[in-house]
């Protein structure tokens, strides 16, 4: 009998309910935790438009945390491409509670960051808030590898 692995796959477009907020771990990892609204709509038996709104924790780690807290806040537009957690734990009158969140792998700024006035800075850290408003984190940290990749090139490492 041929065995199926499970999908923990969470993919999401929202706004943000509050501001980012970011911590660092003991060991000095980033982690940036913020709310995120998604709206639906629908008919309901009777024909009626319904939306919906469903609210839900979001965690992202390293880098992308760091960038989440200084270019995110509330309101703005972001994909969420991560899985699913929960954390289970004891309330102070010892009831069993559990909560979710999505934990991050990538997000994705959507909405263009028009106001690069507010942002503090040099125009180069203007420029890269501009250019992180339009491009996915992937992409980022994939041209930035390339450079260093480039800048970091020997002739002498080349293996042919």
């Amino acid at each position: 009998m041929a065995s199926f692995g499970d999908l923990n796959c969470f993919v999401g477009i929202g706004r943000l309910t509050r501001d980012p907020e970011l911590r660092y771990t003991p060991s000095g990892n980033a982690v940036c935790k913020f709310g995120l609204a998604i709206n639906r709509s629908y008919k309901n038996q009777e024909g009626n438009n319904i939306e919906d709104t469903m609210f839900i924790n979001v965690s992202v780690w390293g880098r992308q945390a760091e960038y989440c807290s200084q270019f995110l806040k509330k309101g703005r537009r972001i994909a969420v491409n991560g899985e699913l957690r929960s954390n289970n734990w004891q309330d102070k009158d010892g009831n069993k509670r559990v909560t979710f969140e999505i934990s991050a792998r990538s997000i994705q700024f959507l909405d263009y960051l028009r106001d690069t006035d507010n942002v503090q800075g040099t125009t180069d850290e203007k420029n890269k808030v501009k250019k992180i408003g339009e491009n996915s984190f992937a992409e980022e940290f994939q041209q930035e590898e390339n450079q260093e990749n480039i800048e970091n090139s020997n002739e002498d490492d080349i293996p042919f």
